[in-house]
């Protein structure tokens, strides 16, 4: 549909948005933002500290760093759908790691990230003169942007949809497929 709309972009390594203004066909890009040292691996990453703290874990080796980074990544695919995820992991010191996050951890322990990116939405719409109310729908585009922590806070910050029935890992493509298709 016409009007404002806003694409929040969170893959594994950068967040970007962009408010768009679509009319009778084109885009006019109005401001655009984000953060490019913020994505989904820093969410790994505060999984990934929640662990060592909550098995209380001693220096680990790398390659236990790399197992228990790789659980948590899972962890936090796992999450979105059945609302507790279990991690379990055998470490080369012998130690057992056996945990559950919920979904209210993990939560509580993203939440300065999350909140990173409604700051850069703010800024977006202030830079080109707009509120959250003028906005209306978001579309969701990265792998990172599944997680339910993410939609329920920009759902929270703007009083329209957020659009993520697309595959937020290929809509990017898919976009630039039909942009494409147009200008041949």
């Amino acid at each position: 549909q016409e009007g404002l709309i806003a694409v929040y972009d969170l893959g594994g390594g950068t967040f970007d948005i962009s408010i768009l203004n679509l009319s009778k066909g084109v885009f006019e890009v109005l401001s655009t933002g984000g953060d490019s040292a913020l994505g989904g691996d820093d969410f790994d990453q505060r999984i990934f500290c929640w662990i060592i703290e909550a098995a209380k874990l001693k220096p680990l080796s790398v390659e236990d760093a790399r197992l228990l980074l790789t659980c948590a990544r899972e962890a936090k695919e796992y999450l979105t759908p059945h609302g507790a995820a279990p991690i379990t992991a055998r470490l080369n010191s012998g130690e057992v790691v056996d945990l559950k996050l919920s979904t209210e951890i993990f939560t509580d322990i993203s939440k300065t990230l999350v909140a990173k990116t409604i700051q850069a939405v703010k800024k977006a719409l202030r830079d080109a003169d707009l509120s959250a109310s003028d906005v209306k729908g978001v579309v969701m585009v990265g792998g990172a942007t599944r997680m339910l922590n993410i939609q329920r806070a920009v759902a929270a910050h703007v009083a329209c949809p957020v659009l993520n029935d697309l595959n937020p890992d290929e809509v990017v493509a898919l976009g630039a497929a039909m942009q494409a298709n147009l200008l041949a």
